[in-house]
This record gives C-alpha cells, sequence and structure tokens, in this order.
C-alpha cells in the first residue's frame, strides 16, 4: 500500500508541497509549519476496506493548511482565499486520476478544521478526504 501512498503523493506535489502527516496538528497551540513549504498538504493514511474479494478501498485525508504571519485583515483574507484555490487545484489535479493500477480516486468533500491564533500567526487548515480502489492481489501476491 505504501506504493499507492507514495504516488498519491507525487500526484499532489503537482499542486503545491505534500509530506506525509505525522500528527502535526494533534496539538493546536503547538503546530510548527515551516513557512518555505507554505501553503502545505500533508497527506494520512486513514485505513483500507475490503470491496470484494478482489480489491480492497484505501482511505486518505488530506490536511491543506496555510498561515498568515500578520494580524492584518488583508493579509490573513488574502491566505484564505490561496487555501480555497488550492482545494480547486486539488480537486482539478486528482479528479479522475488513478493511483497506479487503481481505479479512479473518488473525491469527497473538504471542511475547515483549524483558523485558530497560535502565538504570532494564523493558521488555516482544511480537511479533504479521498477514496479509491485497488487490486487485492498484485501478480498472484497479496499487497501488503
Amino acid at each position: 500500500m505504501q506504493d499507492y501512498e507514495d504516488e498519491l503523493k507525487q500526484i499532489l506535489n503537482k499542486v503545491t508541497t505534500c509530506e506525509k502527516y505525522f500528527g502535526e496538528f494533534a496539538t493546536p497551540n503547538k503546530i510548527q509549519i515551516e513557512k518555505s513549504k507554505l501553503p502545505i498538504i500533508y497527506l494520512d493514511f486513514i485505513g483500507e476496506e475490503p470491496v470484494s474479494s478482489f480489491e480492497l478501498k484505501l482511505e486518505f485525508s488530506l490536511y491543506i493548511a496555510h498561515v498568515a504571519f500578520s494580524s492584518n485583515k488583508k493579509t490573513r483574507g488574502k491566505n484564505q482565499s490561496e487555501v480555497t484555490d488550492l482545494l480547486i487545484k486539488i480537486n482539478k489535479e486528482i479528479y479522475k486520476s488513478c493511483v497506479l493500477d487503481s481505479q479512479p480516486i473518488t473525491l469527497k468533500g473538504s471542511k475547515k478544521i483549524l483558523d485558530n491564533k497560535v502565538d504570532n500567526s494564523y493558521i488555516t487548515i482544511f480537511q479533504k478526504n479521498l477514496e479509491f480502489i485497488i487490486p487485492k492481489q498484485n501478480q498472484g501476491e497479496e499487497i501488503e
């Protein structure tokens, strides 16, 4: 399954920087995001579910984050606008795309999960879910 995650990450890197999610938002007051990578997408593998004897559904969450380092409302508004524009770009890039030998990606909705002041910055984070179905067997071998 790691190959599918790696390939999905490469597809998303065409839109903006994409990295694997390691719980960066678990403690909202201690979020650290490198300025040079903004806006950024974090990719999180949620799980797999058998669809049939021959197929698995893989589910992922994307965390789309941007930070304004100013209390100026125009600057903050511009950053939030960049996040919503990024959501549209993500949709266009991955809509009906396939990851390796998967069926086309199914996009789920997105929702704002954080819009908060942390230290001297204002962080906006959207979560977007997606899923796709892969063959359960690859050349006669189980996919790990």
